[in-house]
């Protein structure tokens, strides 16, 4: 994944008027479907293609990015949100505000790459790839593929390609809306992995991805908003940060989820992997969670004192057949890697939740619905991009993957999922310098934001800019 392609992705992102981590009531919902925008066509976005997105203002896009034939690509499941970890009131030693209601804010993408489909022999039996990958934390990019634990790996599809998309389909229902399309690709080379000397002739005749996109947003009403007391005292210490009684305000409730229908039809298999349960192709997926840090609060005290031991930048949770566990940015490839115990992974931070990738637990093979999938984690990787202008895109990149028995015809159905809670009514707040409210933005907890917000007051007493503006447009 280019340390480019991943800032222009963060250039979709318009900043908006910032609101604050909740939890919508009980009430009935009312739903405000008719405020979820449809984009679509070229981007620059994640290695560029083309896209479609569904939005809701500027806190939430989700969709698909994927390749063409002008601009070959992998398709992406993409997910950019902004996460509110709480407002803050911050007065000085004499009682008097500087700042009030400021909100706390993170913008993040979440992205799973569709990378590659990969032919391998369990020959230990557990149902998964037992292998490792080389990752390069400058290009951001896992290469070079080697065998563990008695498995062998035989070549792979690149995924990355023109894809072609047929008509998309719309559907509006009470709750919902629905968009419906597909991707394929034909005739796909084969490139040898892991040391393979054998054939790689002939290609993949099909692979075909129906999406059903589903979006729903919902007015609410009595959110409870986490607030803090904030005491700043001699222009350069905080005093004290104290938890405050919520707020209780209005806003809005989006989820999207995104179902897909996955069908790999006529690979070649290697002579030495023969027919049977050992024979299997693994589904690599690359998962990205990081978030913006703009330049002025990019320096590497914030990063080693905050980002890493708060884990804000987000963290992978899983069930293994060994335990429950945790990847992040400190995982690295795990010695064999990590079956999944339970059909799901779950991506969040400490005071937040980013998002879901589940999938159903059967494969259909050459007509046979029954055949098992295994989830795998082969690695947590950390990475810290750094844009033109000095911004900062800061998280961890996860190398997963699920297996199915090898066959002629490979069919399932996995789903990935989020809920951002967005346009929240803050009490009115007197606007910081130049009239601009401050959006507090960075892959940190709330320790972190008071830091920022101490920043914005002192800023703001030599009358200097409060925040630097966001990312540059798209490159074209």
């Amino acid at each position: 994944m280019h340390t480019k392609a991943i800032l222009v992705a963060l250039c979709l992102i318009v900043t908006g008027l910032a609101a604050v981590f909740a939890s919508p009531s009980t009430q009935a919902a009312t739903y405000v479907n008719d405020q979820l925008m449809e984009e679509r066509g070229a981007t620059a976005a994640l290695g560029g293609g083309d896209h479609v997105f569904v939005r809701f203002g500027s806190d939430a896009a989700f969709g698909i990015v994927y390749g063409t034939t002008a601009n070959p690509n992998n398709i992406y499941v993409v997910a950019i949100k902004a996460r509110y970890l709480g407002v803050a009131h911050v007065v000085d030693s004499q009682g008097r505000t500087l700042l009030d209601n400021r909100a706390i804010k993170i913008y993040t993408l979440y992205a799973m790459k569709l990378d590659s489909i990969v032919e391998f022999r369990d020959n230990n039996g557990n149902g998964i790839a037992d292998y490792a990958r080389v990752y390069n934390g400058t290009t951001n990019r896992f290469s070079n593929y080697i065998n563990r634990a008695g498995d062998v790996l035989y070549k792979k599809v690149d995924l990355n390609t023109n894809w072609t998309a047929g008509p998309i389909v719309r559907t509006n229902g009470t709750g919902y809306r629905t968009w419906t399309f597909d991707l394929s690709a034909t005739n796909l080379s084969y490139s040898a992995v892991a040391n393979y000397t054998g054939s790689v002739a002939g290609v993949l005749p099909l692979v075909h991805f129906t999406f059903h996109l589903n979006a729903s947003a919902q007015q609410v009403t009595n959110v409870t908003v986490p607030r803090w007391n904030v005491t700043i005292s001699g222009g350069n210490t905080i005093t004290t940060v104290t938890r405050a009684a919520d707020l209780l305000v209005s806003g809005k409730a989006v989820h999207y989820d995104l179902k897909w229908d996955q069908d790999i039809e006529g690979w070649t298999y290697a002579a030495g992997n023969g027919a049977g349960v050992a024979r299997r192709l693994l589904l690599e997926i690359g998962a990205i969670v990081g978030n913006f840090i703009p330049a002025a609060l990019a320096d590497q005290w914030l990063e080693n004192h905050v980002l890493g031991p708060m884990h804000e930048s987000g963290s992978a949770q899983f069930n293994s057949t060994i335990r429950a566990e945790t990847a992040n940015e400190t995982t690295g490839n795990y010695a064999t890697a990590r079956r999944l115990a339970t059909p799901n992974v779950d991506f969040g931070a400490n005071l937040t939740r980013i998002g879901r990738y589940l999938w159903v637990g059967t494969s259909t093979v050459d007509g046979n619905p029954t055949r098992p999938v295994y989830g795998e984690i082969v690695a947590g990787l950390r990475f810290a991009a750094v844009g033109e202008n000095g911004n900062r895109f800061v998280g961890f990149v996860l190398l997963a993957g699920l297996s199915f028995r090898g066959g002629a015809s490979v069919i399932h159905d996995p789903t990935v999922t989020t809920d951002v809670q967005a346009d929240l009514q803050l009490p009115s707040s007197p606007a910081g310098p130049n009239g601009t409210l401050i959006a507090l933005v960075g892959g940190i907890a709330v320790v972190a934001a008071i830091l920022l917000i101490f920043l914005f007051v002192r800023r703001r007493r030599g009358k200097t800019s409060s925040m630097p503006p966001p990312p540059p447009p798209p490159e074209t």
